[in-house]
């Protein structure tokens, strides 16, 4: 799976502004491009986690080949393309409702 691609924008007022052109209202900023990368691959895995919360997924990544023409499209000074576990995996079982939990096992 391709990662979803993040665009990081310098802010005319000082600082970086990362966004993600296929992920509407997901963005991060920091003072510099590497934090503002930094802070953007929390933001992904936060906006996923509570859009699976929300019943919600997340719309298909494009190729990580785009990173180059989105960045020169948008005026980027920099790309990346950031991978996202399936949130399957990332689900625990200690944070489930009491209703749902497996029984614990008798030792």
């Amino acid at each position: 799976m391709d990662g979803y691609i993040a665009l990081v924008l310098r802010q005319p007022g000082g600082g970086y502004r990362a966004v993600f052109p296929d992920v509407d209202g997901c963005r991060a900023e920091g003072r510099s491009v590497d934090e503002a990368l930094a802070n953007a691959r929390s933001e992904i895995k936060a906006h996923a986690a509570r859009t699976a919360r929300n019943g919600g997924s997340m719309p298909a990544p494009r190729p990580a080949s785009d990173v180059a023409a989105l960045s020169a499209k948008h005026g980027a000074v920099a790309g990346a393309c950031i991978h996202v576990r399936p949130l399957s995996v990332q689900v625990r079982a200690d944070r489930l409702p009491k209703s749902v939990r497996l029984p614990k096992k008798e030792t």
